[in-house]
């Protein structure tokens, strides 16, 4: 099965990170696989984060990958992470890692009763019960996309949008009634959502996930700033 590994970069990738991405590597190709993987790394380095996230796509869908990997250069994860997302055979199930920032908060969305979007905290209760939960939108730090779900999405963008040739998915979206535009990464899953995909997210695998700053970020920190996080964002 091909799977490729996609690496957006500007500059150096962290010292954590690389060894992070070397023992999974080990492991994924390893014994403890259930199915032999055949892994491409795919990587662009540039400040334009949409332009490289759309021609990491672009790659993984011109190698004829089954699986995508995203990967951020600033996180640190378990060995194990990609075969635990894989048993999932969910067509997208990423992690929902704190943000690098204090008081930090979890980047993870959903869709509120009302359909107003709201903060997804991943608790330790969560992880231990290893919960994956149907969510609005996640990051790309270590998200795994299964890409036989393109076709539905082609349909859609050659349906309603500027057509599959020239689908820019990672281009910030105005957020609607205002003028500032959401992420990259929230644009790329609204896409995703339209063409009726559905976006998971791992919360046991989120909690041992760490955003590399001037210290390792983890959801137990996303627990203890939660009421400030949420005063900061009012």
């Amino acid at each position: 099965m091909k799977l490729a590994i996609l690496i957006p970069r500007y500059g150096d990738t962290k010292g954590d990170f690389t060894i992070s991405l070397a023992r999974m590597l080990v492991h994924s190709l390893g014994s403890a696989a259930p199915e032999r993987l055949d892994i491409e790394i795919f990587s662009v380095s540039s400040s334009d984060l949409p332009a490289s996230r759309t021609r990491l796509l672009q790659q993984a869908i011109a190698w004829q990958a089954r699986y995508a990997l995203w990967l951020d250069t600033d996180h640190v994860f378990p060995p194990d992470a990609l075969l635990r997302l894989l048993k999932h055979k969910l067509s997208v199930v990423g992690v929902n890692q704190a943000r690098r920032s204090e008081p930090t908060g979890p980047v993870a969305m959903r869709f509120d009763e009302g359909g107003a979007m709201e903060h997804v905290w991943t608790t330790e209760a969560l992880a231990k019960a290893g919960a994956v939960e149907e969510v609005a939108h996640v990051g790309l730090a270590f998200t795994l996309i299964d890409l036989a779900m393109l076709h539905r999405v082609k349909a859609h963008v050659d349906a309603s949008g500027p057509g599959w040739d020239q689908w820019q998915p990672f281009d910030r979206k105005l957020l609607p009634g205002t003028s500032a535009r959401m992420g990259q990464d929230a644009s790329f899953f609204q896409e995703l959502r339209g063409a009726g995909v559905k976006v998971h997210v791992d919360h046991g695998l989120s909690w041992e996930i760490g955003h590399v700053g001037e210290r390792v970020f983890t959801n137990a920190d996303t627990i203890r700033d939660k009421a400030a996080w949420l005063s900061r964002s009012r």
